[in-house]
């Protein structure tokens, strides 16, 4: 999508929220007012900023937030964790890289998520934006997804991030369980992970319920999912965001992270 509303109004640019959803294909940004109007919300290749997007970026917005995809991490429980001594958790990521390593407080679920980022891909960002927030993407899928997990059975979610890349986490009766990412290409792919899954957490031959979030490829895929969950539920957008434009007609559910990472500290 390329839609910039004449309505946007760069005299009220302190008020705006410059939003960007960081790829290694494509990215996509947006600009969101108070009222949680979207008068901006392009998508280009990452490699090739249209012309558009590097105009909109060159502006001097005051409030600015990048998701950019995780590269590797893992959950620590909270009353373990001590920020001082973050690089005694490297072990558990692999690399020795400290300057890449950064920690996000997951409160509701008592653990702190210790995460690198690509640091090309780190680097471009803060270059542009030296001053913005940068959030990792797990870090707003699990918030948005907390709050349709019940104390009872199962809930497998499967976040579609870009790029083959699929994110899929697990709670059993409201304890979380799992979060991994895995490349897929095709739907035999998608039942081999769900499959491992049931397998691995003694989960009968299916899921109470799953939730579906990102750019899903095509509807065969939710229907190759639905054959394995009880329920089956999209993740909408919790921010209400709307285009400025009424009358354009726009499903924003799968722009659901870059929105509604505004809502994450």
């Amino acid at each position: 999508m390329n839609y910039i509303s004449k309505q946007f109004n760069i005299h009220y640019l302190p008020e705006y929220n410059l939003l960007v959803k960081a790829g290694f294909q494509k990215d996509v940004l947006a600009v969101v007012d108070k009222k949680s109007i979207a008068p901006i919300l392009i998508e280009y290749p990452s490699e090739e900023p249209i012309l558009d997007a590097t105009r909109i970026m060159s502006l001097p917005f005051r409030f600015v937030r990048v998701v950019i995809p995780h590269q590797t991490f893992t959950f620590i429980p909270k009353e373990f964790f001590l920020s001082e001594n973050i690089s005694d958790y490297l072990q558990f990521l692999g690399t020795t890289d400290l300057e890449n390593t950064f920690s996000y407080s997951l409160d509701n679920l008592n653990l702190v998520a210790v995460y690198q980022f690509d640091g090309l891909l780190l680097n471009r960002w803060k270059r542009l934006f030296p001053d913005a927030v940068i959030l990792p993407e797990f870090a707003v899928v699990l918030d948005r997804a907390q709050e349709r997990v019940s104390i009872r059975g199962s809930v497998l979610g499967l976040h579609f991030v870009a790029d083959n890349t699929v994110d899929f986490y697990l709670f059993k009766n409201g304890v979380f369980q799992l979060y991994n990412s895995f490349e897929i290409h095709n739907l035999d792919d998608i039942s081999y992970y769900v499959l491992n899954i049931l397998t691995q957490f003694n989960l009968g031959d299916s899921i109470n319920k799953v939730l579906l979030s990102g750019e899903i490829p095509n509807e065969s895929y939710y229907k190759r999912i639905s054959t394995y969950a009880g329920d089956i539920e999209i993740l909408d957008l919790k921010t209400k965001v709307i285009l400025a434009d009424s009358e354009i007609e726009s499903n924003l559910a799968p722009y659901n992270v870059l929105f509604d990472s505004i809502l994450c500290e």
